[in-house]
């Protein structure tokens, strides 16, 4: 659990449904909260629209695009 009164953000960029799933489940647990992206694309957009965002954790093979 984290141990200041802050919830931190994680924007997860993942373009395996199952395994997002997995991972925002366990970082919930752990008191995150997360946004998910499935694409380079997307995690752009949503970085730029949301200023919460305290740490990306990206998939490094993403497939076409960014």
């Amino acid at each position: 659990m984290i141990n200041d009164n802050t919830t931190k953000t994680i924007l997860l960029v993942e373009d395996e449904a199952i395994i997002s799933i997995v991972i925002t489940k366990t970082l919930k647990r752990f008191g995150y909260n997360v946004l998910n992206a499935g694409s380079g694309e997307k995690a752009v957009e949503l970085s730029f629209s949301n200023d919460t965002i305290d740490l990306v954790l990206m998939d490094i093979d993403l497939g076409s695009g960014i």
